[in-house]
């Protein structure tokens, strides 16, 4: 069970300045009583950032180096030994680490990167809809995690945040077996939440000095939110996170179940915020993804006309030519079976009858080539009903 009441603390950090974001973590960590809190000498930490996929700081498709740098420092001066891993959906660790500028600062600071290469099964906690998962080895064997998600848009999950930042511990293509496992929204955001609760997570601190709207989590658009927001609840930190930038989070599935399953609180009532005021820290201007709707959740239409609908209407996944480099990498991620993508003489092609609506081809095309999109009468349909 949580506790009665969860604290979030939002500190303004308007730079990436070196210094002042050590400043700004040191503060965020001492606002929740302290480094000597979250780890005790001689642990094994395990620090997960956001390491999507090979793209420089300054695209806000990652966690910025700065906060992985100084989370580092801090977490070395409390006697613990400690990693940086993650298990990008494109490309090696080291690649995606190298782009970001995250090698660099895990260097700097004394830490080791860990390459998620390794498998290993693990109990979910009581009630998870899995029994078992399987994670990376080091996320297995770590006495501790902090993790340091980066606050985007996402075009399955509505946002990207602390709670969606572990499913980066399940390593390689395993995770693309999730979303066909759980195609839909509500099932892939319980899945999310059991991988949540039963990890050893001591932390979350999230990078939102500069987020990302629009076509998250890697073809948006930066957008300058200017804070860090840091928690022991990953409920609470996201569900904060939605209202600085203007989303009822209740709105968003897994921090809805998250609340549900007794993960955190998602209810501001709950949620005693430290440092920086909330209202203070709002911004506008933030341009969201609409969730992907039931139909039959707006519509009373028998059950077979409400998924034919549904299906017709729903955004899918379309190549721009122009943009498309023919990497391959939308049809080795794509989890249907058989796959819904292939690349043939050339060009990528897309079976809509094959595909589950994962999104995953979007969410790591490195040339931002794969977009959602509807035909043009199903976009009015979609206007006409508001999804």
């Amino acid at each position: 069970m949580p506790a009665l009441h969860s604290t979030v603390a939002l500190v303004v950090c308007r730079s990436y300045e070196p210094a002042l974001v050590r400043q700004a973590v040191g503060r965020a960590i001492g606002l929740l009583g302290g480094i000597d809190q979250i780890v005790r000498p001689g642990q094994r930490l395990l620090i997960k950032p956001n390491m999507l996929s090979a793209h420089p700081p300054e695209k806000a498709v990652t966690t910025h180096p700065a906060l992985v740098e100084a989370v580092i420092e801090i977490s070395r001066a409390a006697g613990v030994t400690v990693a940086v891993g993650d298990s990008p959906a494109l490309y090696s660790l080291a690649r995606v680490a190298a782009a970001s500028g995250i090698a660099e600062a895990v260097a700097r600071a004394g830490g080791r990167l860990a390459p998620f290469d390794e498998e290993e099964p693990m109990d979910t906690a009581p009630g998870c809809l899995m029994k078992k998962i399987v994670v990376a080895r080091e996320v297995a064997t770590a006495d501790a995690i902090i993790s340091i998600p980066k606050f985007k848009t996402h075009c399955l999950t509505h946002i990207t945040g602390a709670i969606k930042n572990m499913l980066g511990c399940v390593p390689g293509l395993k995770k693309a077996e999730m979303h066909y496992r759980f195609p839909d929204n509500e099932r892939f955001s319980r899945m999310l939440v059991d991988i949540c609760r039963s990890l050893p997570v001591t932390l979350h601190l999230m990078d939102a000095v500069t987020g990302m709207d629009g076509d998250g989590p890697s073809a948006g658009t930066p957008f300058p939110i200017g804070l860090i927001i840091a928690g022991l609840d990953p409920v609470a930190v996201d569900s904060t996170a939605c209202r600085v930038v203007g989303i009822d989070p209740l709105t968003v599935p897994m921090i809805r179940i998250g609340q549900e399953c007794c993960l955190g609180h998602a209810d501001g009532e709950l949620i005693r915020i430290v440092d920086e005021p909330l209202n203070r820290a709002r911004v506008h201007g933030f341009k969201l993804i609409k969730p992907r709707m039931e139909v039959g959740r707006l519509i009373p239409l028998p059950e077979f006309i409400s998924r034919r609908l549904k299906n017709w209407i729903v955004k899918r996944p379309r190549v721009l030519p122009s943009l498309c480099t023919r990497c391959g990498a939308c049809v080795e991620i794509c989890p249907a079976r058989p796959k819904a993508l292939t690349l043939e003489k050339g060009r990528v092609r897309i079976q809509d009858h094959r595909c589950i609506l994962c999104y995953c081809c979007s969410e790591i095309c490195p040339s931002r080539a794969t977009r959602l999109k509807r035909g043009f009468a199903a976009g009015l349909l979609a206007k006409v009903l508001g999804i």
